[in-house]
């Protein structure tokens, strides 16, 4: 995932866990079953009825003991890992280079590719790889039974297969972390990267971060006024007002409606208030362009800096809210032509506008 390792997001782990659960399930299953198949090769009865037992086993505890929303990345891995010489125990107790069970390596291949980046999955598809080639070792018939030209084709579909589901997945991951809308990334990612910022994986040099939440100003007027399709348009003139703001390292996010964040790494207050300066210019620059007679685009603004106002992502959030509310509340007060300074609101700046709504 897009900042983030693999596993690090809690419902990612108990996906994985899940999935890693009924691949088990399913695995002792069918295995089961080649027990009752006529014509099936059994070689060592005791151990296919105990790799049942293990994968049967191990897919309840997977879905039913372990907390995975708190567990490690590690266990998922162990799952996967386990799901090597298993399969190769079971190719050897049921056939060799014949065994059907060989085809559970495309278990292996999908949950690898898909749940982890491709540093960590290689390693998982090259362990598919060398258990397809093991029979080589005490089956004479593999070669003769064409085992390495199988491999020779297997091999490059792994990759082909691994390849696809990384890459779908990528592609589903940030159709999943954007707005549709505005193209900004949605609440979803902010939660994210608020969360690694908070925890220091994504701070500037130890300085903390700022964050700065933004709230178009009677916003309804537009939908009221000239419809859904100019309060659309609206939105995504201001969220790529503030997207051109920016520095690179900050992220745009649109929270619903129309209010917007911005996470900003390193920024202290007079950073924040040139950005909010910055973004003044390009809302006045955007207002041009939308050339609504009836309605001018501007914003109110509340920021807090972390770790100086709050050291949690929630509190943080609560505190630049309330600075956003005082700002709102101190433009709502003010005449229509009064001045558009900032104005200090507590320790943290709150930037009203003279028509807030």
């Amino acid at each position: 995932m897009r900042g983030l390792r693999a596993l690090e997001v809690a419902e990612e782990r108990k996906l994985a866990g899940q999935v890693a659960g009924v691949l088990y399930l399913v695995a002792g299953a069918t295995i089961g079953l080649l027990l009752v198949v006529p014509g099936t090769v059994i070689e060592h009865w005791p151990v296919v009825l105990g790799l049942v037992a293990l994968s049967f086993a191990w897919g309840a505890v997977c879905l039913f003991v372990i907390p995975w929303r708190r567990a490690q990345p590690w266990l998922s891995h162990l799952s996967s890992a386990m799901g090597l010489p298993l399969t190769a125990i079971a190719m050897a107790a049921t056939g060799g280079a014949d065994s059907p069970t060989r085809f559970y390596l495309l278990f292996i291949v999908v949950y690898a590719s898909y749940f982890y980046p491709p540093r960590e999955a290689i390693p998982h598809l090259a362990g598919c790889v060398v258990v397809l080639l093991l029979p080589l070792a005490y089956d004479s018939s593999a070669v003769d039974g064409g085992l390495l030209g199988e491999t020779l084709v297997l091999t490059p579909s792994f990759v082909v297969l691994g390849a696809l589901i990384m890459g779908g997945k990528k592609i589903m991951l940030e159709l999943a972390r954007h707005d549709a809308l505005t193209g900004v990334v949605n609440r979803r990612a902010f939660v994210e990267r608020l969360q690694e910022s908070v925890s220091g994986r994504r701070s500037t040099d130890g300085l903390g971060f700022g964050l700065l939440l933004c709230d178009l100003d009677s916003f309804k007027e537009v939908n009221t006024r000239y419809g859904h399709p100019e309060g659309d348009r609206v939105l995504c003139e201001a969220a790529a007002a503030l997207a051109s703001a920016v520095r690179g390292v900050d992220l745009v996010a649109r929270l619903g409606g129309d209010e917007f964040a911005i996470v900003a790494p390193g920024a202290d207050d007079p950073g924040m208030e040139a950005l909010v300066k910055r973004i003044d210019a390009r809302l006045e620059e955007a207002d041009r362009r939308l050339g609504l007679t009836e309605y001018r685009l501007s914003a109110s603004f509340g920021w807090a800096l972390s770790p100086r106002d709050a050291e949690s992502s929630e509190r943080l959030v609560a505190k630049a809210d309330l600075a956003l509310r005082q700002a709102k509340a101190e433009a709502g007060a003010r005449p229509a032509s009064s001045s558009r300074s900032a104005a200090r609101v507590t320790p943290l700046v709150g930037r009203p506008r003279p028509n807030a709504g």
